[in-house]
């Protein structure tokens, strides 16, 4: 039986020469232009029980990030043998490559026979994970969420109006901004009903608030691939990736808020929700269909993501950004 490759990269050209090269030394290839893709294809082979042997994968990607998808494959399927290939190898965290347990690292231009070296060096288990015993649960009480944000009258009390939201029961986060918005609030309810007189309280019983945008968090309708592919990026984090990344003492953080095109959400909402600068990803119903919470080591940074990831994206219509103020100390 021929092995079965899975190569990603978004360079038709290197796809072309070795799916060739390969198919000639004997391997089944199947080519990929991009992680989610990649993603799509492992999904179908893990439901199909189709056994796929080792993954040559490019590090840069135009979705997602080539390190972050080879921890997502890693979580799924743990020993198969990864070989990345890059254009910039002197630019690499080797220290990162470890950590996702590289079974290669190999500078472009690429030769087929020096992959080959690592395929059959490797010894790959079965891909396919076996069952799991059923875990029996208790059900948790379901919970929805929204935003509010908040402009305030120009003679407000501002630190006053934060403190006192910030400690209401009701609110998950608060978090003062910068732009068309004064403050950012998470909040939970029983229902949809329920956040919505959550926000009407707040806006009658603090006084100070101009206006206020409420947005429902929602699910967003996706195919099960896409579904599955988040949830398996879920997995594959750090179980305190949250708390850290809210840590205001080490990151600059914002709010980037996005309206795009209905149909072309699929694509987007994946591949924002699995970029290494989001913290999370909401869908939301009102003003705008995205709410990001990013950070980055500077202002600049978070700049560079809007830039170069986000506005070239098809679909997307308009984008805001609120950079989150730390007044912790106050």
């Amino acid at each position: 039986m021929e092995k079965r490759i899975l190569l990603v990269d978004d360079e038709a050209a290197i796809r072309r020469t070795l799916s060739l090269m390969l198919l000639q030394m004997g391997y089944d290839v199947e080519p990929c232009e991009d992680a989610i893709s990649a993603l799509k294809k492992l999904d179908l082979y893990e439901k199909n029980k189709i056994k796929l042997d080792s993954i040559v994968l490019d590090v840069r990607l135009p979705d997602i990030d080539g390190i972050k998808l080879g921890k997502i494959i890693r979580s799924k399927f743990p020993q198969i043998c990864i070989v990345y290939i890059t254009g910039y190898a002197d630019q690499l965290d080797m220290d990162e490559m470890k950590k996702v347990h590289a079974s290669a690292v190999l500078e472009k231009p690429v030769e087929a026979k020096d992959l080959v070296e690592y395929f059959e060096e490797a010894t790959i288990l079965e891909s396919i994970p076996e069952p799991k015993e059923a875990v029996i649960e208790e059900k948790e009480v379901e919970t929805v969420s929204a935003y509010m944000l908040i402009k305030l009258e120009k003679e407000a009390a501002f630190l006053n109006i934060y403190r006192e939201l910030y400690y209401m029961k009701d609110v998950l986060y608060c978090d003062a901004t910068e732009g068309d918005y004064d403050i950012a609030l998470l909040i939970q309810g029983k229902s949809k009903g329920d956040c919505k007189k959550i926000s009407e309280t707040i806006q009658k019983n603090i006084e100070g608030i101009k206006y206020v945008d409420f947005m429902e968090i929602g699910i967003p309708i996706l195919d099960d691939n896409i579904r599955n592919i988040i949830q398996a990026a879920e997995e594959s984090d750090d179980p305190g990736k949250l708390a850290a990344k809210r840590d205001f003492g080490r990151k600059i953080c914002s709010y980037i808020l996005i309206e795009v095109e209905r149909e072309k959400l699929e694509y987007i909402y994946p591949v924002l929700r699995l970029s290494e600068e989001v913290v999370y990803c909401d869908y939301t119903t009102g003003k705008y269909n995205l709410v990001l919470f990013v950070y980055g080591t500077g202002f600049n940074e978070i700049n560079k993501f809007i830039e170069n990831k986000i506005v070239p994206m098809d679909g997307v219509l308009r984008v805001k950004k609120f950079p989150v103020l730390n007044l912790f100390e106050m």
